[in-house]
């Protein structure tokens, strides 16, 4: 089969439709109003790169908040990521492998599908009711990555020649999207071989900066994040993670629960620069336009060939 000129429509598989690339490259399709057995329809989006055949299988990263990835005229902050353009330069200059896309759109109930229920709870009573209080709704983390796992990527698989095994699969996501990575990974360890998280927010609260805390609350919590951690991140040795935060906005809030969780990762044989890389984004804050300057050098680390 004839390879793809670069930004080239080809046929869409059976029930996804063609879109434009923002960045010219690379091929964009959209389903729409995906509908899940437990939880909300969403949206979900595919981007494969030029130059690969479609019978070609390749890894696949799944993304949270997929709306916000590629058209900047579907984010309410009119900021995306542009993962196509990323990950394009990224290919092209042979710092990854080629790889494809499934952005995974969030909902109404998006604070409910990423609450960490395995942290939340490992977390004392008022610290839970806080959160419980300023996100309406039980968590549904386990039905989010019930989803993904055996709805949605079997779906994926079964339009897309993609890559078998966990060498295979990927997560990132920011925000509260990142630790829905977490989670995902930790509940799924064989099903993914590392996450990018990018401004995670592990703190959980304060978002609005106006919630009412509970004393020792970011204490509480930090406490939570380890022993989640601890008990269920996989050990060191198969997966990849990145972790990062900005030193403005909500991420001021990240340090305890950022220094709680790579302790537990050192714990759990994960050696910095290694299989496990911390950064912090001085003079920017918590949104889209922080995310995407250094997407690039995220996704560069998670989705290089094993070994570093």
């Amino acid at each position: 089969m004839p390879r793809a000129r670069p930004g080239a429509p080809e046929r869409a598989p059976k029930g996804w439709t063609n879109l434009p690339s923002p960045s010219g490259r690379g091929q964009l399709r959209v389903s729409r109003g995906f509908v899940s057995r437990d939880l909300a329809a969403r949206d979900l989006y595919v981007w494969r790169p030029d130059g690969v055949d479609d019978d070609a299988p390749l890894p696949v990263l799944y993304m949270q908040d997929g709306q916000n990835l590629f058209d900047a005229r579907l984010v309410p902050f009119g900021v995306a990521w542009e993962a196509d353009a990323c990950l394009s330069r990224l290919i092209d200059a042979g710092r990854i492998a080629p790889i494809m896309v499934v952005g995974v759109a969030c909902t109404h109930e998006r604070f409910a599908e990423y609450a960490p229920a395995l942290i939340l709870e490992q977390l004392a009573a008022p610290a839970r009711q806080a959160i419980l209080d300023a996100w309406p709704g039980a968590p549904k983390s386990a039905a989010y990555a019930r989803m993904l796992v055996e709805e949605i990527k079997p779906l994926i698989e079964e339009a897309f020649a993609t890559s078998p095994g966990q060498a295979g699969a990927f997560l990132a996501g920011s925000s509260m999207g990142a630790v829905a990575a977490a989670e995902l990974l930790a509940r799924y360890p064989e099903t993914f071989a590392g996450a990018a998280m990018l401004s995670a927010h592990f703190s959980l609260l304060p978002v609005t900066e106006t919630e009412p805390l509970p004393a020792g609350f970011a204490e509480d919590v930090a406490r939570a994040v380890g022993v989640f951690a601890r008990r269920h991140m996989p050990r060191a040795g198969s997966h990849r993670l990145w972790l990062d935060r900005s030193a403005l906005s909500i991420d001021r809030f990240y340090p305890p629960s950022h220094a709680a969780l790579v302790g537990a990762l050192s714990a759990l044989g994960y050696v910095e620069d290694k299989d496990l890389r911390v950064r912090v984004y001085g003079g920017v804050g918590h949104d889209e336009g922080a995310w995407r300057e250094r997407l690039d050098e995220a996704l560069a680390f998670l989705l290089a060939p094993f070994p570093i």
